[in-house]
């Protein structure tokens, strides 16, 4: 159909020129935009060059300059928008006693990836659209540690749905996607620094503890565990993606509500909300959640579970000056259930602040500075817990830089962490602290 569009658009265009002589910037302008529009693609720029001779010439170079940059696809209703962002960076890590570094992505949920999205309008107020998303695990840096420089699952599918909205009722969405609330907290960090520092434990949750100078059988995750999802998050203890129903309303003066439901069970309900007042930019998030699947993220860790997350974020900058500050509470409750070893999952609660300024000094674009401190309390896995330790307090704080590139979408960034933990029980004093600097860069398409 599109090789059809082009024909008959380049004919009628090359009649119309050798008949009128119109100009040449006109003529091709108005063919090329035709052919867009006709094809419902909003994302090809086209120049066209004021030849000021031979018009048709002209044309058919746009024309083929067009056909070589869209994408080709067989239904002329629905949209279709390729987007996404490539992220890697050089992470230099000091554990107390070896030195090393390694080449990473940014984690889960916020990898490189490459998003397929489309829309169609049904009616007045009334659209359908899809969206996949598609993410590179090939260096996620939550599987990596001293032992294991390289490590990953390569691609995967972490989204997959479509959905059906009205400017009135609200969104459906069904399939693969992100549940109400996940990262209701997390997601209010306006300050362009939130793939690049969060308080997830997206680096350095896997290398193993140093104590008295040799490798403990623990790992720093195992201080940061959440049972919602039973692995070494730290923070947004229910924030995967899962198969479901979700529902989104309409926003009304910057606040909406979701609600969701995931096999096999997890139930979610948030409220968000963005806007700008008295001159400052604001965003404020929360959820709840419950999660009583034991298969969530196999292996399971027991028999029953009740697992119940809240969190409470929010964002605050001012606008004129650029200072702003961020910050998260969250909670998970496990109604007293059993590991396989029998004990008992502890209840838990963490809280994260970063704060800075966010200026354009340069020309190139904005720049952030920012520092960041991050508690996570009692968050002791399985493995923890049948190693003897009864409590812990796992602190974790950094700064670093951020400077953004308009012209090319980008943002350059260089940070450092430090992270360390006080251990009850288990016989596991004198752990040695763990720090790291990374710099690195995300690209967006």
């Amino acid at each position: 159909m599109l090789d059809w569009v082009v024909a008959s658009v380049r004919n009628t265009a090359i009649a119309e020129c050798k008949q009128v002589g119109m100009p040449v910037r006109k003529t091709a302008l108005s063919a090329v935009a035709s052919v867009v529009l006709g094809v419902g693609f909003t994302s090809v720029t086209v120049n066209a060059a004021d030849l000021g001779g031979d018009c048709c010439a002209d044309l058919e170079e746009r024309v083929a300059e067009l056909e070589a940059t869209v994408a080709r696809k067989g239904n002329r209703k629905v949209s279709l928008t390729i987007s996404g962002y490539i992220a890697k960076q050089v992470m230099f890590w000091d554990d107390g006693a070896e030195q090393n570094a390694y080449v990473t992505d940014m984690g889960p949920t916020q990898a490189s990836n490459i998003r397929f999205s489309g829309e169609v309008t049904i009616a007045a107020g009334w659209k359908a659209g899809y969206l996949m998303r598609i993410q590179d695990l090939d260096s996620n840096p939550m599987a990596l540690s001293q032992t294991a420089p390289s490590a990953g699952t390569g691609l995967n599918v972490q989204m997959s749905y479509w959905y059906i909205a009205s400017d009135t009722l609200g969104k459906i969405s069904v399939g693969k996607n992100a549940m109400a609330a996940k990262s209701a907290a997390m997601f209010t960090d306006l300050s362009g620094t939130q793939v690049i520092a969060n308080y997830v434990l997206f680096d350095g949750n896997a290398f193993f503890l140093r104590q008295n100078g040799q490798l403990s059988n623990l790992r720093w995750g195992d201080f940061g565990y959440c049972y919602s999802q039973q692995r070494p998050w730290g923070g947004d203890c229910d924030g995967i993606v899962m198969s479901g129903v979700r529902y989104d309303s309409p926003v009304f003066g910057g606040f909406s509500v979701s609600a969701s439901w995931a096999e096999d069970d997890d139930w979610e309900i948030a409220g968000r909300y963005t806007g700008t007042a008295a001159g400052f930019k604001m965003a404020f998030g929360i959820g709840y959640s419950v999660n009583s699947d034991e298969q969530t993220q196999p292996p399971p860790v027991s028999f029953r579970k009740q697992s119940e997350f809240f969190q409470l974020g929010g964002y605050l900058q001012h606008l004129a000056s650029g200072v702003f500050a961020h910050g998260i509470y969250g909670a998970e409750n496990n109604n007293s259930e059993t590991t396989f070893a029998g004990f008992t999952e502890p209840d838990t609660h963490q809280w994260y602040l970063k704060a800075g300024v966010r200026r354009q000094w340069l020309k190139q674009g904005h720049s952030v500075v920012f520092a960041e401190y991050g508690q996570y309390f009692d968050q002791l896995s399985p493995a923890a817990l049948l190693a003897g330790t009864t409590s812990s307090e796992f602190t974790r704080w950094g700064f670093g830089v951020v400077q953004e590139i308009d012209a090319a979408s980008m943002s350059l960034w260089v940070k450092y962490r430090q992270q360390s933990v006080d251990i009850d029980g288990g016989n596991l004093g004198d752990i040695e602290d763990f720090r790291y600097v990374s710099t690195g860069a995300i690209i967006n398409f």
